[in-house]
């Protein structure tokens, strides 16, 4: 589901978000009002590529020992190649523990790793996204990760050289690990203008209130339930990918200097 915003005549594509990233958003404000549930549903939730639900039933942490599983679950499934909607949670979800436990360390403070899991999450938009038939959606998915990790992002631009070069390394490292992993991600290609014009032609469409301060009309348009994004063969993709993870060294230095 999107929220498109119409100016006149034209439709402002960079303004629509997706309804994945509200449930993030709903997730970090509203207290759960469910126990976390458990490992195998989740697993479920994954498998079936139910993104939203994914996101919502991780937000049903309500003791330390569920936000521990959480945070366990989510690093199991990404070191075993899971795609980007889990390193947009994990990230997120260390930010807010390492609020929470501040260290002098460092290397032992999980606002760092929070930072370390921002740049991979970064990387695996760059790297993987080459696969996305529609390259909006891939785009589309750096805006929302630069907003959204902006103050784990500032965090870790103040520390020290030497610290930074050490994350960029550990995050270099994990997708070259991850990388035989990793599958065609449903959620990185998804919520894109082909998503957008897909739900235009044969989805729901209806008025929904602008945001605070928002102006001009704004519509919720709904995709059919069957749609799928569409990906590339290898023989198009794998030589971005080469070029994306040629360049990356240098594009991960300059989010944080």
């Amino acid at each position: 589901m999107l929220r498109i915003w119409l100016v006149g005549l034209a439709l402002v594509a960079g303004c629509a978000y997706v309804a994945s990233s509200a449930a993030l958003d709903r997730a970090a404000a509203e207290a759960a009002s469910a126990s976390l549930p458990s490992d195998e549903r989740l697993d479920a939730l994954l498998a079936a590529h139910d993104w939203t639900g994914l996101a919502d039933a991780l937000s049903h942490a309500k003791t330390n020992d569920e936000a521990a599983r959480r945070l366990d679950w989510l690093s199991a499934k990404l070191v075993a190649g899971g795609g980007a909607l889990l390193g947009f949670l994990y990230s997120r979800d260390l930010w807010s523990a390492g609020q929470q436990i501040k260290s002098d360390d460092p290397m032992g403070d999980l606002r760092v790793t929070a930072g370390l899991f921002t740049l991979y999450t970064f990387m695996l938009i760059a790297i993987d996204g080459a696969m996305c038939e529609d390259q909006s959606a891939p785009s589309r998915r750096v805006d929302q990760l630069l907003e959204a990790n902006q103050p784990i992002l500032q965090f870790l631009k103040a520390q020290r050289a030497k610290i930074k070069a050490k994350v960029i390394d550990l995050a270099l490292t994990i997708e070259r690990k991850t990388a035989p992993l990793r599958k065609d991600d449903d959620f990185l290609c998804r919520d894109g203008l082909d998503q957008i014009l897909a739900g235009l032609e044969g989805g729901q469409v209806k008025d929904v209130a602008p945001p605070p301060g928002g102006s001009g009309k704004t519509y919720e348009v709904t995709a059919p339930p069957d749609y799928k994004p569409k990906f590339l063969p290898p023989s198009a993709y794998e030589p971005e990918q080469r070029k994306a993870r040629e360049a990356m060294r240098a594009s991960l230095q300059k989010l944080i200097e």
